[in-house]
């Protein structure tokens, strides 16, 4: 049997190259920067999520150094046990206050936070409404909690809102949703999502670790951005993007609600904590978001430019209003062309599709940085138009 396995895995391996389709990791030789080194070469850093720039900021390094004089480089416990450090307890004061919530708390990982949200709080009771292009660790939560699970149209409140009708019998209705969707950058529509469950008497649980950092007048996020901070039920997130990069995830909203989930959710009773450097470097990012606003400012500036760049060269632009940018391609080989050929000419970019994508929707991503350089974007979108001719 074992050997039938390997077979079969050989050949669909052996399948994806041959359509052009394998996908290769790229390892980096240098710290995450707007152009980084790999393979000896420079490329223009567009594939990853490090939008305002604070991964390789100096304060968060220094903070990563003190954390690990103060705590050493790991707590090897679950948060229960010995994992509690008294950094923790400061980090979820101040994500806590930072976020407009009663309380908050830190998991090992963005995965971790929401997968151990749903299962503590949900059964097959209740319902849940979660919007097609959900993060996959979202679903993830919402079946192993065994609710009964309905996906609504991204962004369609018409299609929400004939579900939200068809489910008189629930004990607890929970409409989620992204805060921002990955795949095409739009940003969700929030305020209307939280009026319909005003309306229906629903919770909302928003997922936003791409909007946290970025959107918002004060970088609070897509819940900030629509007013809503005190409409949602909870928060979840990650410190992975703009907070840093440094690990971790969390969830964040009333007293009640937050001390419920110590003392049920497994991934916070039995994986072990997010390591001192992490907790650090995530308090760090958090004062910077507060005390810098102009990095928001340059990373919005820096968006409209390569958005505009790439329109006038021709080509479809999803998203705009966040720094994910996502160029639709169509076909799937073209999409793996593209960006080999955004490669060739020193551009590290990220293609998508079927089935991360619909089919025939496959696109290339690009994540904007405030430390991106205006000529940088420019000559992206230049080279990105030259791609896009050559294939027709």
């Amino acid at each position: 049997m074992a050997h039938e396995l390997e077979d079969f895995l050989q050949r669909e391996n052996q399948n994806l190259k041959d359509a052009g389709l394998f996908k290769f990791e790229l390892p980096v030789e240098s710290p995450q920067k707007p152009v980084v080194t790999a393979n000896d070469r420079e490329l223009v850093n567009l594939a990853s999520a490090n939008y305002l720039g604070l991964s390789n900021h100096p304060n968060l390094k220094r903070a990563a150094k003190v954390a690990i004089d103060e705590f050493g480089v790991g707590v090897a416990a679950p948060r229960m046990l010995s994992g509690t450090q008294t950094a923790h307890g400061r980090l979820e004061k101040h994500l806590a206050g930072f976020l407009e919530q009663d309380d908050a708390m830190v998991f090992g990982s963005g995965y971790h936070a929401n997968t151990g949200l749903f299962e503590s709080l949900f059964s097959d009771r209740d319902y849940v409404f979660l919007d097609s292009l959900a993060h996959p660790s979202l679903a993830d939560g919402v079946r192993l909690a065994k609710c009964r699970a309905l996906s609504y149209r991204s962004g369609d409140l018409d299609d929400l809102e004939d579900r939200l009708k068809r489910s008189r019998g629930a004990r607890f209705r929970i409409v989620v949703t992204d805060g921002v969707y990955p795949l095409d950058g739009d940003i969700a529509p929030l305020n209307e999502i939280c009026g319909l469950a005003l309306r229906y008497d629903a919770l909302v649980v928003l997922h936003d670790p791409h909007g946290i950092g970025v959107l918002g007048d004060n970088g609070r996020g897509c819940a900030e951005r629509h007013r809503a901070l005190e409409r949602v039920t909870v928060i979840t997130g990650s410190f992975n993007y703009a907070l840093g990069g440094g690990g971790g995830g969390f969830v964040a909203g009333s007293q009640d609600l937050v001390s419920w989930l110590r003392q049920k959710s497994r991934p916070y009773l039995v994986s072990s904590a997010l390591p001192p450097v992490g907790v650090a470097t995530a308090s760090e990012a958090i004062k910077l978001v507060d005390r810098e606003p102009q990095l928001r400012q340059r990373l919005s500036a820096n968006t409209e430019t390569l958005k505009g760049e790439l329109e006038a060269a021709g080509l479809e632009v999803l998203g705009g209003g966040h720094p994910i940018l996502c160029v639709l391609v169509g076909h799937a080989v073209n999409a793996q062309k593209i960006t080999n050929a955004l490669y060739d000419n020193g551009i590290y970019a990220i293609g998508y599709c079927h089935p991360v994508v619909p089919d025939g929707e496959a696109r290339v991503r690009l994540q904007v940085s405030a430390k991106h350089t205006k000529s940088a974007l420019k000559r992206v979108a230049e080279v990105m138009g030259g791609a896009w001719s050559e294939r027709g």
